[in-house]
């Protein structure tokens, strides 16, 4: 059962995600694996004995933060590893279940103690209530209204977040125009599978999205059991009988658990989907893995006889690590083709120890660890996967719009470049009627802009933040409508006409 106590997910930005990657997964020790170290002990000790300033205890806590992230960096940094790095996790956050969450339905990052609004989920609660790029600024308590500024520690806004299905809260947000309000939302259980399935409305098609690949553990099943569950009822109806295909879309899929793909040969663990979807052969192995120690690991498939339907895989520049691994597996071992944008060529994969807790908060270090390959010793980062490619004009192929201010005439602006090409795609505008997308707010697009405003009944010839909010709306239904998805539908127009 998922917590009710989870609150607001907390989530690592788009960006950490993605480097959070492939990882192997591990139990991790319940002791710190290092100490504080006696320099940083002999250096406080000092302060404390000749220092003008008294030091207190959330001094030394953030120093010795410190050091352990300056420390991570910049052996990270000189082994050009952008993936090792110092990750915290807020204990009181509880059990996580990667399938939902009990909270508003928001990503967030922490600035300083107010949390900057990443993304907000379409279906949760604060959905066209709550806006990327908002901050979230405090929380109204009846009359009084406490600010997170004011609060001793991350973990204390942690707690004043957390609640229940069903409990309403008012949060004061500033948006980015500076204006300050009070949002009512009310807590609800939402939806976040790692995998599933969507209806095309093609009767021998069948579609899964897998969106990252969580391991089995408390609170979660983990993608490979999801992925079964699914893979199961479609077998059982869509994919049954002759002449079918399963679409698999890997696209912007950040990576994860090495569980998800593979059990390793434990018998008390679900087989991976690798195992689920690819034919045993002990001379060819589906992925290898290659430590610091230099002690190959292989990985096999576990099906005694290949799919009777086809696979197609969908993948981009955004599809890494782990998702490298099953689209390479899928395409080495199996024979599928993949389609859509080459690959992230993620070729390591990370593992983690826990370091200290400090003041609700669990400190751990995710380190490189080894390299995988595919096929016959070929690693993606040298070697890339073989990517029929589509070329994307769609909505996909756009950033999210995020609003930092209003926009006007004969500027130049962060982030317009993605307003721009979102209203080239929504008035389909072509040849000489294409709005530039450099990020100049010209002529031109000052009139697709008023002409946007006019229709939406709102005002003026700027994107201001009405209009933000309208596009973002409809950014976000257009997003998730599959007849808009050009990839996708190049895929489906292909299985069709074969």
């Amino acid at each position: 059962m998922v917590n009710k106590k989870l609150g607001i997910l907390f989530l690592m930005s788009v960006i950490l995600a993605f480097f959070a990657g492939f990882y192997a997964q591990r139990i991790i020790p319940f002791s710190p694996q290092t100490n504080s170290g006696d320099m940083f002990d002999y250096i406080i000790q000092s302060f404390e004995n000749y220092y003008y300033y008294d030091l207190d205890d959330d001094e030394i806590h953030q120093a010795f933060i410190a050091t352990m992230e300056a420390s991570i960096n910049k052996i990270a940094e000189l082994n050009n590893d952008p993936y090792t790095r110092l990750v915290a996790t807020p204990l009181a956050s509880g059990p996580f279940d990667d399938e939902k969450f009990v909270g508003i339905g928001v990503s967030f990052v922490f600035e300083a103690r107010d949390l900057r609004v990443g993304y907000v989920y379409p279906q949760g609660a604060a959905h066209q209530k709550i806006y990327p790029n908002d901050l979230i600024v405090g929380i109204k308590n009846g009359d009084e209204d406490v600010y997170f500024k004011d609060l001793n520690t991350v973990n204390d806004v942690l707690l004043l977040l957390s609640g229940e299905v069903d409990e309403t809260k008012n949060f004061l947000i500033l948006n980015p125009d500076g204006e300050e309000d009070v949002v009512s939302i009310t807590y609800k259980e939402i939806l976040t599978p790692t995998a599933y399935s969507l209806n095309l409305g093609e009767p021998n098609i069948a579609y899964i999205k897998i969106d990252r690949f969580s391991g089995a553990s408390d609170g979660t099943a983990g993608t490979a059991q999801v992925f079964q569950n699914t893979l199961n009822e479609l077998e059982a109806t869509l994919l049954s009988g002759e002449g079918k295909t399963l679409i698999l879309d890997l696209r912007n899929n950040p990576g994860g658990a090495l569980t998800a793909l593979h059990n390793q040969g434990v018998s008390s663990v679900l087989p991976g989907i690798t195992q689920q979807l690819l034919t045993q052969n002990v001379e060819a192995p589906l992925f290898t893995m290659i430590p610091k120690t230099g002690t190959v690991q292989r990985f096999y498939g576990a099906l005694a006889q290949k799919k009777p339907y086809d696979i197609k895989v969908l993948v981009n520049e955004h599809s890494a690590s782990a998702a490298e691994v099953l689209a390479a597996a899928l395409q080495t071992r199996g024979g599928y083709e993949l389609y859509g944008r080459p690959t992230y060529g993620k070729g390591v994969y990370q593992n983690q120890v826990r370091l200290q807790d400090i003041k609700g908060i669990r400190y751990a270090l995710v380190y490189t660890e080894g390299e995988w390959f595919y096929g016959d010793n070929l690693n993606v980062s040298t070697t890339p996967l073989h990517v029929n490619l589509i070329d994307n004009s769609g909505i996909q192929s756009i950033d999210m719009p995020v609003y930092r201010g209003e926009m006007t005439v004969d500027g130049v602006y962060q982030g317009l470049s993605n307003y721009q090409a979102f209203l080239n795609i929504y008035y389909g505008l072509e040849g000489v009627n294409r709005l530039r997308t450099d990020g100049y707010f010209d002529q031109k697009t000052k009139d697709v802009v008023f002409q946007f405003n006019t229709e939406h009944e709102l005002s003026g010839d700027t994107i201001h933040l009405l209009t933000a909010r309208k596009i973002h709306d409809l950014y976000m239904e257009m997003l998730f409508d599959l007849t808009l998805d050009k990839e996708l539908q190049h895929v489906i127009d292909i299985i069709l006409n074969r």
